[in-house]
């Protein structure tokens, strides 16, 4: 691989339909609707969280922390999309049921097979100060 090729991906402000419609998932917490984007054997790691394998153990995992809240908004500050993978900077409004709204900073990384199912995604945030007292 050459130089030219390690720097193809370019920031856009335009958001891919495909994350649009994920995010749309996300935001209405519709865990049904979230989880057919994802293929069956799925790694998906939230924050410093250990990664999840496969929609069955996410779906598991992820009723806590979703039972908190009860919506997000993600605001798209910057996508880069390379090849299969795409990497998303956003602001999410979480609205949580103890009454707090917060926005917090993230940094998403996806991969999607070549069918569209992602099957590789890493979430970078800290939703720590959502339970501060």
């Amino acid at each position: 691989m050459n130089d030219t090729q390690l720097h193809t991906a370019r920031p856009s402000n335009e958001v891919p339909a495909w994350v649009t419609e994920l995010y749309a998932c996300f935001d209405k917490l519709d865990l049904d609707a979230l989880l057919t984007h994802f293929s069956e054997d799925a790694r998906i790691r939230f924050g410093n969280a250990e990664p999840t394998v496969g929609k069955d153990a996410f779906r598991a995992t992820s009723g806590a922390f979703l039972g908190t809240i009860r919506c997000t908004i993600h605001r798209f500050i910057q996508v880069w999309e390379h090849d299969e993978s795409a990497v998303l900077i956003a602001d999410v409004t979480y609205d949580c049921h103890n009454g707090r709204t917060m926005s917090l900073p993230a940094a998403t990384v996806l991969h999607r097979r070549t069918d569209g199912l992602i099957d590789d995604m890493q979430v970078f945030v800290d939703v720590t100060p959502l339970f501060a007292p």
